[in-house]
């Protein structure tokens, strides 16, 4: 998956998510019965869409967790741990 296809990801919404995960898994059903019937033409293809598919769920898991933070985006989130540890830092260095 490329760079530019996942920071795509990264701006969607969770109905968004959802609806791409039930694409993705009806894509790998097709897969599936591809393989099945020895019709499959390109096998890296069910590889790519498992693959995908964890993604798109990992996201889907981000933006949960977020929410029940009372992080809006993941950069808050780094703004605010980046800012933590160099609070600890800076009060482990002073004692």
């Amino acid at each position: 998956m490329k760079l530019d296809e996942r920071r795509r990801m990264h701006g969607l919404t969770k109905d968004e998510i959802l609806r791409e995960i039930d694409e993705a898994e009806r894509a790998l059903l097709n897969f599936r019965f591809e393989a099945g019937l020895n019709r499959l033409t390109n096998p890296a293809g069910m590889h790519n869409t498992r693959k995908r598919i964890a993604v798109l769920k990992t996201l889907l898991r981000e933006k949960e967790l977020l929410a029940e933070s009372g992080f809006a985006t993941m950069d808050e989130y780094k703004t605010y741990k980046n800012t933590e540890r160099k609070t600890y830092r800076q009060s482990k260095a002073a004692r």
